[in-house]
């Protein structure tokens, strides 16, 4: 099934809020799956977006 860019990115939208908006795991399991699948046929994306999840760890020694 093909998707316009704006269906793309409205399915991705709608998956996040409701990953973000559900309290049940096994639900939020299904909709990072189905995420991950359509983020998979989508090359324009950063790996970044792929995982959803960075951290910028500040290892100075000066706290």
């Amino acid at each position: 099934m093909d998707f316009s860019a704006e269906e793309h990115a409205i399915i991705e939208k709608a998956l996040k809020a409701a990953t973000a908006n559900t309290g049940d795991h096994h639900a939020v399991f299904q909709y990072q799956k189905v995420l991950q699948k359509l983020q998979g046929h989508n090359n324009s994306d950063t790996t970044a977006q792929q995982d959803g999840f960075r951290y910028d760890y500040d290892d100075s020694k000066d706290v």
